[in-house]
């Protein structure tokens, strides 16, 4: 798989749209430029550790280290499907139906993907299967979450 090189120029070029809607939100005095600033912070040390932490992983190519990738992937997932819950269920139950549904569809979509639409081998190259995974539990995450959202509001 061929790396594509990031340069610091692109870099620059990424940084400059947050910058230009900065200046925008401050020109039209939204009052929301602290909070901007704050986003854009955290979201660039998040995706600087994930960075760091995809690099290791990219490199040992262990099918346990993708299952945990996999697993903590799932368990954040599940925890913002609850979060998003105004009424939950008892004893955390919002985060079993969850994160379950999330894991069977999930999970099982990732393998057939893998195996027999993109044929990578090993089918748990983590520069393959973290991604699609990641995809793949972003989409159900909304859907799962709605209908949770909606079971709960149907059975108060």
């Amino acid at each position: 798989m061929s790396v594509i090189p990031l340069t610091s120029l692109d870099l620059v070029l990424a940084a400059s749209l947050v910058l230009a809607l900065g200046l925008v939100v401050i020109r039209l005095r939204l009052g929301v430029a602290g909070s901007l600033w704050w986003s854009a912070t955290r979201m660039a040390i998040q995706l600087l550790l994930v960075g760091l932490i995809l690099e290791k992983l990219f490199a040992t190519r262990s099918p346990w280290w993708v299952a945990l990738m996999a697993f903590v992937m799932l368990a954040i997932a599940g925890r913002e499907v609850q979060a998003r819950q105004k009424k939950r269920f008892a004893r955390g139950g919002s985060y079993l139906i969850g994160t379950s549904s999330m894991m069977v569809s999930s999970f099982t979509i990732t393998l057939f993907a893998l195996n027999a639409v993109i044929d990578v081998d090993p089918w748990y190259t983590p520069q393959y299967a973290i991604p699609v995974l990641g995809m793949l539990l972003g989409n159900t995450m909304t859907g799962v979450a709605l209908a949770c959202e909606r079971l709960t509001s149907l059975a108060a």
